[in-house]
């Protein structure tokens, strides 16, 4: 499971913070789900992680093209970050 780390910062813009492959070094946890978990208990209860979904991770590892993989990162951060906002509190 790959994640995307990003923060958006007080103008509204999103920077990113890394890439995270969030599998167990022995291959337990394919799903990523205990980082994740361990991501959600920090300040921003996970607000900045955005999962990528595995049709969407073959796009990107097939891809040599600079702007193709932003433009990907990028709809998937916008996505994630979409569907948070919408969640009631």
């Amino acid at each position: 499971m790959l994640v995307i780390e990003y923060d958006v910062t007080t103008e509204g813009m999103v920077e990113l913070v890394a890439l995270i492959n969030a599998v167990e070094e022995d291959g337990a946890d394919p799903g990523g789900e205990a980082w994740l978990a361990w991501r959600r208990g920090h300040e921003d209860a996970g607000m900045g992680c955005a999962p990528v979904p595995p049709e969407v991770l073959t796009r990107m590892e097939a891809t040599e093209d600079p702007d193709e993989l932003r433009a990907i990162v990028e709809t998937v951060i916008l996505a994630d970050r979409r569907a948070k906002e919408e969640l009631p509190s």
